[in-house]
């Protein structure tokens, strides 16, 4: 009788040495990882939000550097006619706002500035560098013109610009 016990004894360890290796064993929660394709498309499309952001901002200051600039335009027309009628505007504020827009412009320059750097220096969005790159170039001259007081010629190269970052934009797909 201890013969058959230890007999079912032996044959039940035996049998369960294997159902015990068997068992499912529970290693800790591992981080989702993030695919090297999966990075890229969040910096790619960062990339998108940042050239999307400069064009909305260009496109809201354009219709407000269009109205100053036309009535600085009209008023200087008007203080050469010696119009005072027209002029709603004294020849310091004529020079304030002037003053404002050229400033406003080296402010959208440096915006660009940074956007190209930001492309340039990205690992992943160097390859699409060479559709945004110029476009500092162009808001530079824009701020030539308007130093110059030709303001109706920056606004042009400031619409200009805005079509590179939109062809800049439609690059990154």
């Amino acid at each position: 009788m201890k013969r058959v016990l230890v007999l079912a004894v032996a044959w039940l360890v035996l049998f369960a040495v294997p159902v015990a290796s068997q068992t499912k064993r529970r290693s800790p929660q591992k981080k989702p990882t993030t695919s090297f394709a999966e990075k890229q498309q969040a910096e790619i499309r960062a990339g998108r939000e940042q050239i999307a952001a400069q064009i909305k901002t260009l496109s809201q200051f354009l219709y407000l550097f269009g109205g100053v600039s036309k009535g600085v335009e009209i008023a200087e027309r008007a203080k050469g006619n010696r119009d005072e009628s027209i002029a709603a505007m004294s020849p310091e504020q004529i020079g304030q706002s002037k003053a404002k827009m050229r400033d406003s412009i080296a402010s959208v320059r440096a915006g660009l500035d940074k956007l190209e750097s930001s492309f340039r220096l990205n690992g992943v969005l160097q390859s699409y560098y060479p559709s945004l790159a110029g476009v500092a170039r162009i808001a530079q001259t824009a701020e030539t013109q308007a130093a110059a007081g030709s303001f109706d010629q920056a606004g042009r190269s400031l619409i200009a610009t805005v079509n590179k970052l939109t062809d800049a934009l439609i690059a990154l797909h």
